[in-house]
């Protein structure tokens, strides 16, 4: 499972009692000691610690943040600096009595670029619990460039979006070269990953659960499409309308996927129009050796033509269906 691979490097980012802060003040800690990166800070973030407070620097483990919105504001453009978030228990299937019952509970907007947000779950395979802050909200807006995302079981709240790459202007914001991975999205979630005008996205290693619409999705808000994205070695399972649904994607390279996705179909009637990938209206996407539980074109319900659509001069090759190995682009 996806979190249980996230190895995430800890850094002394102290050297107490040699670098100690001013004593009763707190948030004094200097930033010495050994770290990961030859400038980056590491800020944790665990609403469930005893002594969590966000008036703190959030550098030191033992006295961290309450939220991922403080931590953000004290990241620096491509300083190398890292969110760690703690594990919490706050699963569905969850033993209450041991507590940390809190889940990360926001909708955060990253606007610095070359960040790293890690949930710290090295004992758990679903990843640290993160629900939005509302009904139907986005856990992670992501409106700059560089920002990795890893270690998390994004989990919706009467619907929402796990992380939304966006494009708010043509100056500003965009939310290229973003990395998702070692994640899981659950069934409550409307989409898992969003992508609007996001080039050069790399999502790998997820598993989209049921999600109640797309597993992988763009809207083209502002008719602007995703391109060169690498989208490879995720599990979709039963994303009711779709599981990787970009129309007007161009020169995307999606490989290594598994796709079982009977629930559009239940869904719909028995009709699984483009529930697997669908790339209607892209151009020049190379789409290679995905496991989709599809029979061989046969002008059936459940055949590849049904459930998929390629571009204009993609190329899809070898994709490996229930009876057999794809020759051709479905149409």
């Amino acid at each position: 499972m996806p979190s249980a691979d996230v190895r995430f490097p800890l850094p002394l980012t102290r050297l107490n009692p040699w670098y100690p802060g001013q004593i009763g003040v707190p948030g004094a800690w200097t930033e010495t000691g050994e770290r990961m990166h030859c400038t980056g800070a590491v800020f944790y973030v665990d609403p469930n610690h005893t002594d969590a407070n966000d008036n703190r620097d959030g550098t030191d483990a033992t006295s961290p943040l309450v939220t991922v919105a403080t931590a953000l504001t004290k990241c620096q453009p491509y300083r190398g600096d890292v969110i760690a978030i703690m594990a919490n228990n706050a699963w569905g299937y969850n033993d209450a009595s041991q507590g940390y019952g809190t889940p990360i509970q926001e909708s955060v907007t990253v606007n610095i670029p070359g960040v790293r947000i890690v949930g710290v779950c090295p004992s758990g395979a679903l990843g640290v619990p993160w629900t939005p802050a509302t009904a139907d909200g986005v856990c992670i807006t992501v409106n700059q460039p560089d920002v990795l995302i890893e270690g998390f079981c994004f989990m919706g709240n009467g619907g929402g979006t796990g992380v939304y790459a966006q494009y708010g202007n043509a100056v500003t914001s965009y939310g290229d070269n973003l990395i998702v991975r070692h994640c899981f999205f659950d069934s409550n979630m409307d989409e898992g990953i969003q992508l609007e005008y996001s080039w050069y996205v790399d999502i790998h290693d997820n598993v989209f659960d049921e999600c109640d619409e797309y597993g992988i999705y763009t809207a083209n808000v502002g008719g602007n499409d995703p391109a060169y994205a690498r989208i490879h070695h995720n599990w979709f399972h039963d994303c009711d309308t779709g599981a990787i649904w970009l129309t007007n994607a161009d020169r995307c390279h999606i490989y290594e996927n598994t796709i079982y996705n009977v629930e559009a179909a239940n869904d719909s009637a028995g009709t699984p129009a483009n529930c697997m990938i669908n790339l209607t209206s892209g151009s020049r996407n190379s789409v290679h050796h995905n496991m989709l539980a599809c029979v061989l074109p046969a002008a059936v319900a459940w055949d590849y033509d049904a459930c998929n659509t390629a571009g204009v001069g993609d190329a899809w090759c070898q994709n490996y269906l229930r009876d057999g190995v794809s020759v051709t682009n479905p149409t």
